[in-house]
């Protein structure tokens, strides 16, 4: 598996509870943040203590509540490619900057761009809806409304990928907002809540990521609601693999499952949870690869 030691973060400036976004983001919380940017600068620290390369902005402006989560509006590609997703929601549309797409440019030559996809509905949101293995070229993606399948299906002819597609809904019956909430893949394992899964995609969804050698870490929905699910394997400096969450998913892992994860990984985590409680998203929805 293609994996990067450079990501990039976006500092929790005007940091909030986005309405907009909670119709369809279980995960938040109606509360008022005040250790979302020392939450935020102790990740980045720990981070580079463990070698990954940081690459920090700040939003221009207090209106994107949600910049802390860039990895939905935009996602590079090993082959020197960036591409800009269609978000649902019109305050996340804003955190797509114009000033920062062009530093990207100079490592990414080549950009594509699906915003126009938003004017008939149609949403992808970056690696949130997406779960990529770069190497087999297969992406994983839940149905929602914020991953169309006809916006999956520009993605395909534009990105050479596959999309093997499925549905989950949480212990309510209500569907999963974000693909990687459910799903980690990682070079040698992948984590999935397989309960939240449709019965009739289980299967497929199960073979695909069996056959490509990867072992499956089953999680609850409990321990999905505790944000097991979202994490993310990264290179360090010396090429050590590193599994990236936080710290209430590491506490909320059994024994065998921290185990098996550092059969080949070692877990690195820290503190999010008032960003995960009032943003609803952890620490790989925090982090944007740049291959």
């Amino acid at each position: 598996m293609i994996l990067t030691d450079c990501i990039l973060l976006i500092e929790p400036i005007g940091f909030a509870y986005n309405s907009q976004t909670a119709v369809d983001n279980k995960f938040q919380t109606d509360n008022k943040s005040s250790l979302a940017m020392f939450q935020f600068k102790s990740f980045k620290s720990v981070l580079e203590e463990n070698g990954v390369i940081v690459r920090t902005y700040s939003p221009k402006d207090n209106t994107t509540p949600d910049a802390i989560f860039p990895n939905n509006w935009f996602s590079t590609f090993p082959d020197a490619r960036i591409m800009i997703y269609p978000m649902m929601t019109e305050n996340r549309r804003l955190e797509k900057r114009a000033d920062l797409i062009g530093s990207f440019m100079q490592d990414y030559p080549s950009l594509d761009d699906l915003s126009y996809l938003e004017n008939s509905g149609q949403f992808l949101e970056g690696t949130g809806s997406l779960v990529i293995d770069h190497t087999s070229k297969i992406a994983y993606a839940c149905l929602s409304k914020r991953t169309s399948i006809e916006a999956l299906k520009e993605w395909e002819k534009i990105s050479g990928y596959t999309a093997i597609t499925f549905r989950a809904n949480d212990e309510t019956g209500f569907p999963i907002y974000h693909t990687n909430v459910i799903m980690t893949l990682a070079d040698k394992f992948a984590i999935l809540c397989e309960e939240s899964v449709f019965s009739e995609d289980i299967k497929k969804l199960q073979d695909s990521i069996l056959r490509s050698g990867r072992e499956i870490i089953s999680i609850s929905l409990n321990q999905t609601n505790k944000f097991c699910g979202n994490c993310i394997e990264l290179l360090n400096n010396k090429g050590e693999h590193l599994l990236i969450m936080s710290e209430q998913a590491r506490n909320t892992f059994t024994t065998d499952q921290i185990q098996t994860i550092e059969k080949s990984c070692r877990i690195v985590s820290s503190d999010l949870s008032e960003i995960e409680s009032i943003g609803g998203g952890g620490a790989r929805c925090m982090i944007a690869e740049l291959f």
